[in-house]
């Protein structure tokens, strides 16, 4: 008589590698937190709530962040209520370099990055995606960057775009919110830059340091020249949370 061969049980579908990059604009509250299958990924200087994160990211040089941060406002932290805040965090923090200061930093893998992808990085989002990439996540869910066309943040937007760009066409699942501005680009191209926010933030062909001396001019009013070439790009932009 033969004996019935033994059928094994189904075996689940292996979790797939999840990380959500969390940005400053207001689709942050429909992200992932709550979901422990999701990495959370986050930065900002900004007084947000982030109930859960697993990494932090501050691609800006201690140096150049005391002078951003000067002081205390109801919707930034100061340079040091920011050094503070990192201080306290329990998860790495990528930097430039690791720092004596901050236990939890880690060294951004900038070489790395710059090989696999060209000099694309123009925002602290940009190196985030990279390095979601570089390590083989599944999924790349990205909320509260915005980076619309209307806002100094929008020369960061192409950066962005190309990395989900590649991200895509690598087999890797782009999530993005209802109405997000970002697109993912079926051919994605490489947006050269020569400066590289934060590793470069001090280079005087930097267009940040365009932005700042227009917002900041003396007292208040654009820098000498720079009123012609706002109302060139066109009047009314406004700052949105998604960027930095």
């Amino acid at each position: 008589m033969a004996v019935p061969e033994t059928l094994e049980a189904p075996q689940p579908a292996p979790l797939k590698k999840k990380v959500a990059i969390v940005g400053g604009g207001p689709s942050r509250r429909l992200a992932p937190f709550g979901d422990e299958t999701w990495d959370v990924w986050a930065f900002s200087s900004l007084r947000l709530k982030t109930p859960r994160v697993t990494r932090w990211f501050e691609m800006h040089a201690p140096g150049d962040l005391a002078t951003q941060l000067t002081r205390a406002t109801p919707a930034r932290r100061s340079f040091r209520e920011y050094a503070r805040f990192l201080r306290e965090l329990k998860c790495p923090i990528y930097m430039q370099r690791r720092l004596r200061a901050l236990p939890h930093s880690v060294a951004y893998p900038l070489e790395a990055a710059l090989a696999a992808f060209g000099r694309c990085f123009t925002s602290t989002v940009s190196y985030m995606i990279a390095l979601a990439i570089l390590e083989g996540y599944d999924v790349i869910g990205v909320w509260g960057v915005h980076l619309t066309a209307r806002s100094v943040y929008s020369r960061q937007r192409p950066g962005v775009e190309y990395l989900l760009g590649v991200a895509r066409r690598r087999g890797i699942e782009v999530v993005l919110p209802p109405g997000s501005p970002l697109r993912v680009p079926e051919e994605p191209v490489l947006p050269y830059t020569d400066v590289l926010y934060g590793y470069d933030w001090r280079s005087a062909g930097a267009w940040w340091r365009q932005v700042r001396r227009f917002a900041a001019g003396p007292r208040g009013r654009p820098a000498a020249g720079a009123q012609g070439r706002s109302a060139a790009r066109g009047r009314g932009r406004r700052t949105a949370r998604g960027g930095r």
